[in-house]
């Protein structure tokens, strides 16, 4: 139960910074003052989203496994289409962001990469369950998005 509500709470604080993030990123905000910490909380939201779905992984007999993933998998949306959106140069900063659009672009592969397997843990949690909890893949989608 504990971890249950460890990994809620590290969950529910990296969507608020996601958005936070999403937010400060449409502001013409001063590069001087800004950037550094923007590219900063870049990667650590990809190493931090890593690090949870690896401890979410772990431990498949928690007690709201599938919910967690659901969750996680909605932080990695969100964390998805600020990398987009700076690779599509749709930032008030896309300039300062030229420089480092090659490992923005190696982060989204892998981010890709780890919510697809997210997707097959969803999956695979959702054949365990009766046939009344299965839900489609729009209905999933609109649960996502917490």
């Amino acid at each position: 139960m504990l971890q249950n509500i460890v990994f809620q709470d590290n969950l529910y604080q990296l969507s608020q910074s996601l958005d936070t993030l999403s937010e400060g990123l449409m502001l013409e905000l001063q590069k001087e003052y800004f950037f550094d910490k923007i590219v900063d909380d870049i990667l650590f939201f990809d190493n931090i989203i890593q690090k949870m779905y690896k401890q979410i992984q772990m431990n498949p007999n928690l007690g709201e496994y599938t919910r967690l993933l659901r969750n996680l998998y909605s932080c990695q949306e969100r964390y998805i289409k600020i990398i987009d959106s700076i690779l599509q140069g749709q930032t008030a900063m896309k300039e300062s962001f030229i420089p480092l659009m090659p490992k923005l672009q190696t982060i989204r592969n892998l981010q890709r990469s780890i919510r697809e397997q997210i997707l097959k843990e969803m999956q695979k949690g959702a054949k365990n369950t009766d046939a009344r909890d299965i839900v489609s893949s729009n209905e999933l989608n609109e649960l996502l998005n917490f």
